[in-house]
């Protein structure tokens, strides 16, 4: 391996493993905040308020959070997030072990949560082509998948562990997962952002978004694969909302229904280990086709099949194949954006698709209520099913995308940069990528 490439991937382990602490510090607060408040106050209107902060946090914070990464240092604005993240988790766990916490200061570190979390999502997802050799962005998208699940697993399960043992526990964890994360970007290299002129500069606020939207609504792959993305999250947290709550509703015994959300992390992680894989195999767009139409039959699976483990099983099944779409839509994704507005561009595909999945709970509960499991169901996969269909047919995904030659910034020279190698925007690299075809995962 040359060693310009072996210092790219020491780079994006280091982003890796720190977002994927990151990610264990978020599952485990966002399992346990809301039972500390429902302790603290008894009140389950409480609980709930504490979730509508991280997720509306996360969500506004999204807005401007690709403007900041576009504009200033991305190893910079995470690292200020990994040390305020550190510092509420910190306070909140030394208040929890004087027991002297309030409300107050657990919506405060929900807020906080959510606002940090965004930002870091927004820079880290931008920053990748630059840690990684252009060849191997497919297989680093598919990682960060990995990574997600992984730590949502990991998180999940210790915070649940921890509570039990004492309440200040899980922000401990939470705070020591923050703070080894923020040591491990001190060892990635300072990027300052291209050099731009005052007019150029990404603006923080509704216009800077506004470029990300143009921007992906001027490719058609990007804009015909986002609309799959959201559509995906969406009716996948329907479709997992009607299976949970009708599941509860016919007795079903709540191990069991935890059994069920547990094969959708498995199913998913191991999908994610599976992306590189699959995506060599699938050439083209096959797979967003692959993936859209196994989603159709097994939702319909899941409506018509008998047994108690079969939801959980097919819904693991979709959980697993949704990775090798997504990174094959992320690759391309980072792929035909220039660096300069690659922050951007992540944060309107992360307000798209996670939007379509944060109303999905609601629309879940009319169907149910509406149509019933079985029906609601069967409606899921027949809409799903016109996605596909159109999906199939459209011509921006019948093609590989052309790359786009990005020529505003000058091609890295410096081979001891660690976290600077050759933009794949560079003529060489577009060149490259053009005549390799889509061989390449892609989120």
């Amino acid at each position: 391996m040359r060693p310009e490439k072996s210092r790219r991937s020491g780079g994006f382990t280091l982003l890796w493993v720190s977002s994927a602490l990151g990610e264990f510090a978020y599952s485990t607060s966002l399992i346990v905040l809301p039972l500390i408040v429902l302790t603290l106050t008894g009140s389950p209107s409480q609980a709930g308020i504490i979730g509508f902060v991280d997720a509306a946090a996360m969500l506004l914070a999204g807005l401007p959070a690709g403007a900041v990464a576009d504009r200033y240092d991305r190893r910079t604005v995470m690292l200020w997030c990994q040390a305020a993240l550190v510092t509420v988790f910190g306070a909140l766990a030394l208040l929890l072990w004087a027991d002297a916490v309030s409300l107050p200061a657990l919506v405060l570190l929900a807020l906080v949560n959510g606002a940090a979390t965004a930002l870091t999502m927004a820079a880290g997802e931008a920053m990748i082509p630059s840690l990684v050799a252009e060849e191997r962005l497919s297989d680093a998208v598919a990682m960060n998948g990995a990574r997600t699940y992984a730590g949502q697993l990991a998180g999940t399960s210790a915070g649940g562990f921890l509570l039990t043992v004492k309440n200040a526990l899980p922000f401990v964890a939470g705070c020591l997962a923050h703070l080894v994360g923020l040591v491990l970007l001190l060892f990635l290299k300072r990027r300052p952002p291209a050099a731009r002129t005052p007019a150029d500069q990404p603006v923080i606020g509704g216009r800077g978004l506004w470029e990300g939207v143009r921007w992906i609504t001027s490719h058609p792959f990007l804009r015909v694969g986002l609309v799959c993305a959201t559509a995906t999250n969406f009716f996948f947290g329907t479709i997992y909302f009607i299976v949970i709550a009708s599941a509860q509703t016919s007795g079903m015994a709540t191990g069991l229904i935890g059994v069920m959300a547990a094969l959708l992390g498995v199913g998913g992680l191991l999908g994610a280990l599976a992306a590189p894989l699959l995506q060599r195999a699938l050439t083209g767009a096959r797979p967003i086709h692959v993936v859209l139409w196994a989603f159709v039959v097994l939702t319909a699976g899941i409506a018509t099949l008998p047994g108690s483990w079969t939801p959980g099983v097919l819904l693991g099944a979709i959980a697993f194949a949704a990775p090798t779409a997504n990174a094959y839509f992320t690759t391309w994704q980072l792929k035909l954006t220039p660096d300069s507005h690659r922050g951007r561009v992540v944060s309107v595909a992360a307000i798209a698709s996670g939007g379509g999945g944060a109303i999905a709970p609601l629309a879940g509960g009319v169907v149910l209520d509406v149509a019933g499991r079985f029906a609601g169901l069967l409606g899921c996969a027949a809409v799903m099913a016109v996605v596909a269909l159109l999906t199939s047919l459209s011509p921006a995904l019948r093609h590989v995308p052309e790359l786009r030659v990005d020529e505003s910034e000058p091609p890295d020279t410096d081979p001891a940069d660690t976290a600077d190698p050759a933009d794949p925007a560079d003529p060489a690299s577009s060149a490259a990528v053009a005549a390799r075809g889509p061989s390449s995962p892609v989120p």
